[in-house]
């Protein structure tokens, strides 16, 4: 039976053309790729598909980019889009959306107090004192429209406010020198120590202007006597000449 099933094989394959394989043989490896064959592989680009945009920025999104959009101080609490539409087309929208936003204070904000307030403590070296404006935890509803245009594969997101806090105040660490905050302990004994530089610096004045008083006073009544003298003696030669 295999002696059949063999002949039978080896005449199969020799009708087709084809070798035997002999017990022990392996087939021989393919051909290896041209270089033409590599370069066009390597190079021939895939069907294009135009992937679908998203559906518009929601609020979460606003919020994680306004954040950037902000000064340091201001954290952001909440975003609310107001309305949204499409100002470009399906395939590459252009969302314009107007938003609320609450927005809160990171750190306390100061200004510095005005001079006149404190001209009888003027102080000799580059202290500040500086008032309390705004506090940490303070509340703002910022308000605007928020721009997402769709680009490489993402929303952009471009912002325009219509109330952006402004000039509300400094932190300590943006004031030059030693700064202290109107109120604190620190700053009442800065103030106590300054008043009684300044009313010893009063009484020196006022000393140094009583002594200059008595000098006048002096080179007045010596310039007197001596004067007097003069006349007297002018008076004793007329005397004695007339005589």
């Amino acid at each position: 039976m295999m002696i059949k099933n063999f002949v039978g094989c080896f005449l199969l394959t020799t009708l087709m053309g084809l070798s035997p394989i002999s017990a022990g043989q392996q087939a021989a490896p393919p051909t290896k790729p041209s270089a033409a064959y590599l370069d066009k592989q390597l190079n021939s680009e895939p069907p294009r598909v135009r992937a679908t945009p998203p559906a518009q920025p929601n609020a979460e999104y606003l919020k994680e980019r306004l954040v950037f959009k902000l000064p340091l101080v201001w954290s952001v609490q909440s975003v609310g889009i107001e309305a949204s539409h499409n100002t470009g087309s399906a395939s590459a929208p252009v969302y314009k959306q107007r938003f609320e936003a609450q927005i809160s204070l990171k750190e306390d904000l100061y200004e510095p107090v005005e001079e006149d307030l404190y001209d009888s403590v003027a102080p000799l070296d580059k202290t500040r004192i500086v008032r309390t404006v705004a506090k940490v935890g303070d509340h703002r509803m910022l308000r605007g429209e928020a721009t997402a245009v769709y680009l490489h594969g993402q929303y952009n997101v471009f912002f325009e406010f219509e109330n952006l806090p402004a000039d509300i105040g400094r932190r300590l660490q943006d004031f030059d020198g030693e700064v202290l905050v109107q109120g604190s302990p620190e700053e009442h004994q800065y103030t106590a120590e300054r008043q009684r530089q300044r009313h010893a610096d009063h009484e020196a004045h006022e000393e140094e202007e009583a002594l200059a008083h008595e000098k006048d006073a002096e080179a007045a009544r010596k310039k007197a006597v001596e004067e007097a003298r003069k006349r007297a003696a002018a008076d004793e030669k007329a005397r004695k000449g007339a005589e």
